[in-house]
């Protein structure tokens, strides 16, 4: 016999998100407002720039490829391997609470490179010219494959990417994640229940000019964001630079959420 779940069980309060932006932004950042938030977090690191988040104490191990060699004593990690790992025991026993893939762009450079690798290889054994094609094809199947895989996971997923600007057809400026292929790109944001964007600008007279953060969680000016709100609380600009901030505010019970109105309201 079948036993329905219910969408308010906790398994559906699970958040998975996408933060890209350009350098600079702080995407990185938001892993220690996680861990703050959320509790103890584990992050897949290609990016060699956890520096800005040294004091928050966060676990990681880092990536130099997609499938390659993995050696420990040598600092190098496949993220095939690190995924792997992750389906043990002993990742269980370790209780995270959160995830982090920092970044989804470095993993999809090192994807695109093993799949040519693996194509070539294959062409040379049978003689033949290696598909260009066919590279694309594997390349887009594992990346969208691994994200899916650890979204599905009991937790939390924070994923950063930087961003990347393109036209339409139409000649339209467009601002999506960074990853190969286009096709790549415009599957991935379905996989996600909130696609944020980093945006930077800055205030004030020369003088005294402040760099200000937004969060785009819609599709604005170009800026491919989206964000599974049910209660749509978030507006499509926000003037924050935490997407805990944002969450925080999802998470409040109705009750809450008036006084917040209220006090917003009120100082504004």
């Amino acid at each position: 016999m079948f036993k329905p779940k219910n969408t308010i069980d906790h398994s559906t309060s699970y958040l998975k998100t996408v933060l890209f932006g350009d350098a600079g932004w702080g995407k990185t950042t938001n892993m220690a407002h996680m861990q703050s938030h959320y509790g103890k977090g584990f992050i897949i690191s290609g990016e060699s720039g956890l520096s800005s988040i040294r004091s928050a104490g966060i676990d990681y191990l880092p990536f130099n490829s997609w499938a390659g060699r993995t050696n420990p004593e040598a600092n190098e990690y496949s993220f095939v391997d690190i995924f792997r790992w992750m389906k043990t025991p002993d990742f269980a026993e370790k209780d995270y609470k959160w995830v982090g893939l920092d970044s989804l762009t470095e993993l999809s450079s090192h994807s695109i490179r093993a799949a040519e690798k693996s194509v070539k290889e294959e062409a040379d054994k049978l003689g033949k010219k290696a598909n260009g094609f066919e590279a694309w094809a594997i390349h887009g199947s594992q990346l969208v494959g691994a994200c899916k895989a650890i979204r599905d996971m009991p937790m939390h997923f924070l994923c950063t990417a930087l961003a990347k600007s393109s036209q339409d057809e139409n000649g339209n400026v467009e601002h999506w994640p960074m990853v190969d292929g286009k096709a790549t790109i415009e599957k991935l944001p379905g996989i996600f229940d909130c696609v944020f964007a980093g945006v930077r600008a800055t205030s004030g007279e020369k003088e005294d000019q402040k760099v200000v953060r937004y969060i785009i969680t819609d599709d604005v000016r170009g800026w491919k964001g989206k964000v599974r709100d049910e209660k749509r609380r978030l507006a499509p600009i926000e003037r924050v630079g935490s997407v805990v901030d944002l969450f925080k505010r999802m998470e409040l019970s109705d009750a809450d959420f008036k006084k917040y109105a209220k006090t917003k309201e009120t100082s504004e």
